[in-house]
């Protein structure tokens, strides 16, 4: 089930990065932003609503967490900046490049609390093959 909603996640992203990309093509990068996240803002409170949740904050929790946040307005920023030049697919792969370059070293040292994972040959060969597939689709 998790491999099939990983699947469906890409594709909703893929999905929002146009429609994040059309916004700021009409409204501006910083402002189809705030936009964006408004009306994230809303969604998930709707969605506690109706699922009875109730929104507290915890005092144990280390303030680094809380920075997922933060990282998703650059993550939106620098996607909608980019989308309307190199096109979706490309967003989309170079976006996943960043994702596996980035999580295979934090696993690969157990950095930000990752489980630590051994660097094999198949995952350099993989990550390979991927940037040599993006360098055709740059092509």
């Amino acid at each position: 089930m998790e491999f099939i909603l990983a699947i469906v996640a890409g594709m909703i992203v893929t999905i929002m990065n146009v429609f994040n990309g059309q916004l700021s093509n009409q409204v501006g990068v910083y402002l189809s932003t705030v936009i964006i996240h408004l009306i994230g803002l809303l969604t998930f409170i709707m969605i506690m609503f109706i699922k009875h949740q109730k929104i507290s904050f915890q005092n144990h929790i280390p303030l680094i967490l809380y920075t997922g946040g933060m990282i998703g307005v650059f993550t939106v920023i620098f996607n909608v900046m980019s989308i309307s030049t190199i096109g979706a697919a490309l967003v989309t792969a170079l976006g996943l490049l960043g994702q596996m370059l980035t999580s295979l070293v934090l696993e690969n040292k157990g950095w930000l609390g990752a489980k630590k994972r051994t660097l094999t040959l198949q995952k350099i060969i993989s990550l390979m093959i991927v940037m040599i597939g993006i360098g055709v689709m740059m092509i």
